[in-house]
């Protein structure tokens, strides 16, 4: 499952990533926009992954305008999953739970996350150099995952990859803004866990127009 909102500046940015560079290898069901909402998300359980950007607190995963689509006390069916959560928080009380609900392992932040958005490029997302040293990491470790390779690698390829761009940022607030991202990092559950593997992006792939994201 992917579950990408697209109602305000943050999810247009960070689903914007994930459409570009996630939604290609991914498998049904895809749930972007409007139809990112908990009727959907708690019924649509089939396959190995679950990712998932959004709003959260600490028990909380939110979809589309806000709406909890997952939560310490309503969680959908996760036995055998990889759970990645790009969202606040949810490393401290929903990723311990859907781990001891049977979750092979949950990646994602015990802080916020915390980035700079363009606004003015809300129709394409990924194009922002300013959201570009957050995203791709989490971008680069997802696609690790689809690889078929271990959620330990792919941790480290988000620890590696973040600390390869703190190396050489030479923005003091944008530094700062890694190594918080860096920091807040967080792997659950079984580090050897894999999924499937998904087909690679055909190498022409990065030279087309990327998809369109859904109107607010």
């Amino acid at each position: 499952m992917l579950a990408l909102p697209l109602h305000d500046l943050p999810t247009r940015s960070s689903s914007g990533f994930l459409i570009r560079y996630i939604l290609p290898r991914s498998t049904p069901p895809q749930l972007l926009g409007l139809t990112d909402r908990k009727v959907l998300f708690s019924t649509l359980t089939m396959g190995d992954l679950i990712i998932g950007t959004g709003h959260g607190s600490p028990s909380e995963f939110c979809g589309h305008a806000n709406e909890v689509v997952m939560s310490t006390i309503s969680v959908p069916d996760v036995k055998g999953k990889v759970v990645y959560l790009v969202s606040c928080e949810t490393a401290k009380e929903l990723g311990p739970t859907l781990v001891q609900l049977g979750a092979l392992a949950f990646l994602g932040f015990l802080e916020d996350v915390i980035w700079i958005c363009d606004a003015d490029l809300t129709s394409t997302p990924w194009a922002d150099k300013l959201a570009e040293p957050i995203m791709m990491p989490i971008v680069d470790s997802l696609n690790t995952i689809l690889d078929g390779k271990s959620c330990g690698e792919a941790f480290q390829v988000l620890q590696d990859h973040f600390r390869d761009r703190l190396a050489v940022e030479q923005d003091e607030f944008m530094a700062s803004l890694i190594s918080w991202n860096l920091d807040s990092a967080t792997l659950l559950g079984n580090t050897a866990a894999k999924v499937f593997q998904r087909p690679q992006l055909p190498p022409f792939f990065g030279l087309g127009p990327p998809p369109m994201i859904f109107p607010m």
